[in-house]
Parts: C-alpha cells; sequence; structure tokens
C-alpha cells in the first residue's frame, strides 16, 4: 500500500507540472459526478467577475411524522438536515463542504474528523485539457451504488450496504481522469474506517486474542462512470480492495445502474463483498448467538470469512404533472465460507417501500410525501435456532426540501 501511494504521488506531480496555462471556466466539484448527490444543472458555474456568482450554498431537509406497529412510539422526526457551500474561486480549482445539522460534532479517532462532516474537500483539474483531477479531503466513497449518490433528501430509506456495511464519508485521495463527455475513470486511496480499530471494538465485548489491526488500515477504489444510449443509461461500476485487521484482506465489486428518462427514473445497485473479518459487524452477532447456544461457556467474536450481496432497486414516476409514485426494494444476505460455516444466505435482509409526492412548486425542489415501509430480517440454516427475526411496518407522512439559496 506505502508503494501504492509513492507511485500515485508521483503520478500526480508530474501531470501537474505538464499542466497547461490556460484555463476555462469549470464546473462546481466535477459535474460528471459530484458525490453524494447529483449536481442540478443550476448550479453550473457561469463565467462572471462576481466571486459570489461562483459560490453556492445549499440546505438539504426533510421531516416527517413516522406512525410504526408493535409498541414503537409515533414521533415526528427530523430525517434529514445538512447544510453545504460549494463552488470555484479560480478556475479550475473547486471546494465543497457539507455537514449533517443532526448529527454528533465528536471527532473521529482515526481521521480528526467529526461525524458531522460529510464533505470537506477540494478538487483540481489539471493536465492537457483539464481532463485529469485530483481531490483531497473528507468527500464520499467512490463505491457503485446509485442509493448513496441519490441527494439524501430524498432518499427515504436506506439498504444495510449504505446504513452500516460501507463506510461513505472518508478521509482520501482521489486520482480522476476524464475520457469524455460520457466517460471518466478514477483512484480514490482511503482510509477503511474513520475509528482506529480498538476504538471502534473496544467497548463490544468480543475477544481480541490473535486478532490485531492492520499497520495500514487503508483501501483502494477503482471506479468507472460512463453515460449510454444517448445517455439515457448511466453506470457506476467500482471495485474495492481494503483491509481493517491484520491479514485479513476485503475485497469488494459493486455495479450501479441507472436509466434516466423524461418521466421515468430507476436505478439497480448490485454489490458483493467478501470480508477477511466481519467489521461492520451485521453477521457476527448471530454467528455468536448461535455459539453460545451450543457452549454457553464460547467467547464472543467477529466472525471471519463472511460474504455480503445486496441487489436495490428504485422507481421513480411522475404521471401526472407535479404527481410522483416512487417504490424500493431491496434483497441483502449475509453467508459464512470456510470451515464450521453457517451456510449461505444464513441472514436475509428484506425491505420493500412504495409512496407518493406532491411537488406543490415546480420551480422548487420540495415535496409533500407519505409512503409505506416494511423491513425484514430473517434467519436460515443452523443459526435460526437460536435468533429471532425482526419484522417492521413503517408508515410516514411529512415534507422535504433542497433548497438552493444562491
Amino acid at each position: 500500500m506505502q508503494k501504492f501511494l509513492f507511485v500515485l504521488l508521483c503520478t500526480i506531480g508530474s501531470q501537474i507540472l505538464v499542466a497547461q496555462t490556460s484555463v476555462k471556466p469549470s464546473l462546481i466539484a466535477d459535474t460528471t459526478h459530484i458525490t453524494g448527490e447529483e449536481t442540478p444543472s443550476s448550479l453550473l458555474i457561469k463565467n462572471k467577475p462576481d466571486i459570489l456568482e461562483n459560490i453556492h450554498m445549499n440546505f438539504l431537509l426533510r421531516s416527517s411524522l413516522e406512525i410504526p406497529d408493535g409498541e414503537t412510539q409515533s414521533r415526528i422526526k427530523m430525517n434529514e438536515a445538512r447544510f453545504e457551500v460549494l463552488g470555484t474561486i479560480v478556475p479550475d480549482l473547486d471546494f465543497r463542504v457539507r455537514w449533517r445539522i443532526n448529527q454528533s460534532h465528536n471527532p473521529k479517532s482515526q481521521d480528526n474528523s467529526p461525524g458531522s462532516l460529510d464533505i470537506a474537500s477540494v478538487n483540481y483539474k489539471f493536465g492537457k485539457d483539464k481532463k485529469w483531477s485530483i481531490n483531497a479531503g473528507k468527500q464520499a466513497a467512490y463505491v457503485g451504488s446509485w442509493e448513496f449518490e441519490n441527494n439524501p433528501t430524498f432518499e427515504y430509506q436506506y439498504s444495510e450496504f449504505i446504513n452500516y456495511q460501507t463506510n461513505i464519508f472518508l478521509m482520501a485521495l482521489k486520482l480522476g481522469y476524464q475520457v469524455n463527455k460520457n466517460h471518466s475513470f478514477h483512484l480514490q486511496l482511503h482510509n477503511t474506517y474513520n475509528e482506529t480499530f480498538y476504538t471502534t471494538y473496544g467497548n463490544t465485548g468480543y475477544d481480541f486474542t490473535g486478532v490485531k489491526p492492520a499497520k495500514t488500515p487503508m483501501g483502494l477504489y477503482v471506479s468507472w462512470l460512463g453515460k449510454m444510449f444517448d445517455q439515457k443509461y448511466h453506470t457506476f461500476w467500482s471495485y474495492n480492495v481494503s483491509q481493517f485487521a491484520s491479514g485479513k484482506t476485503n475485497h469488494s465489486f459493486a455495479l450501479g445502474n441507472k436509466l434516466v428518462l423524461d418521466k421515468f427514473k430507476a436505478y439497480l445497485d448490485l454489490q458483493y463483498s467478501g470480508l477477511g473479518m466481519d467489521y461492520p459487524n451485521i453477521a457476527s452477532p448471530a454467528i455468536n448467538a448461535h455459539r453460545l447456544n451450543a457452549n454457553p461457556g464460547a467467547s464472543r467474536v467477529f466472525a471471519d470469512n463472511i460474504n455480503y450481496k445486496s441487489a436495490i432497486l428504485r422507481m421513480d414516476y411522475e404521471f401526472v404533472p407535479r404527481w410522483f409514485v416512487t417504490a424500493k426494494g431491496y434483497y441483502e444476505a449475509a453467508s459464512q465460507t470456510g470451515n464450521n460455516n453457517v451456510g449461505n444466505n444464513f441472514r436475509e435482509n428484506i425491505g420493500f417501500l412504495a409512496g407518493l409526492e406532491f411537488q406543490p412548486i415546480s420551480s422548487q425542489q420540495m415535496k409533500m410525501f407519505a409512503y409505506y415501509y416494511n423491513n425484514q430480517v430473517k434467519y436460515n440454516n443452523t443459526v435460526s435456532a437460536a435468533n429471532t427475526g425482526q419484522n417492521l411496518n413503517l408508515f410516514s407522512v411529512g415534507v422535504l426540501y433542497f433548497v438552493n439559496v444562491f
């Protein structure tokens, strides 16, 4: 990993040295892919002398009344409250900062960045025709997921792949190359996790015997973004390799596919991860319950050789002007390979959402919405005897507003 970082830095340096001196008006960050949400066309930088014309401020707001079934209490909840500033001070040098107002501001032990800070990065375009770019700072993972890329204001419920399994906002150094207006490739060197190994798992009560943190707890995303068929079909595919525990390497593939038509949009995200150790700690509790059921004196440990896979589908259709129907479904499963494994798909997470949206002012990204959501967690094979499945039914009604202040 250290050798790769040295080569990457040398490559970036050599490209900057040969950069052309001519400049052009740039876009806010990378308009092919501004991580965490797609760029509205209204945010394109204009070639105007006033510096404030190149600075933009956005608020991302969503709140709702949530009514679950069972004994869980109903509540009025602040679902999303984020604030961002982004823009260009000089041509080809962009910045972006985004905070989650309703998140903890305490700094993380590994990267010294607060959990409330989504993004704090600069992006520089260089080289011939400004096709190269380097992005440094806190940024979003370049994982092939349109679910994650969708503006969080409009994504009501997330899969476990985004919510728990993936470290979605991380410190990183990203090198990009824009082949043409439809295709780009990216390398993102990143911290595997925002906390140190012992901070993350020190209070779990797990037995760490024989397990040590990786000396270089880092990873690398290799990503491709493409647009085809008159830009109606969008791809966002990635491969990631990383380590968090010493000697236990993680590999993952994510294939994001999106269809964009005039009144209809849909995405299908497919993902597979093979983890040397279950550092997301999603599958381990079920396996530990199974082990303790068979041997009450057994110690709790992080499961090894865990595979996660998921398929996430969302569709949105404007059936009459300013009225939309939305539907989302996902299937996720955990398996274990190797000796003493508990088998394939021993844990399944299944979700479905159906909703209705109304946009009262056509010029504003403000909507009133209502949706029904069901989530089930099921256990199969030998672990089913020691684990009880969960079932959630939720009805929600509320208001969202993506505010582009200026």
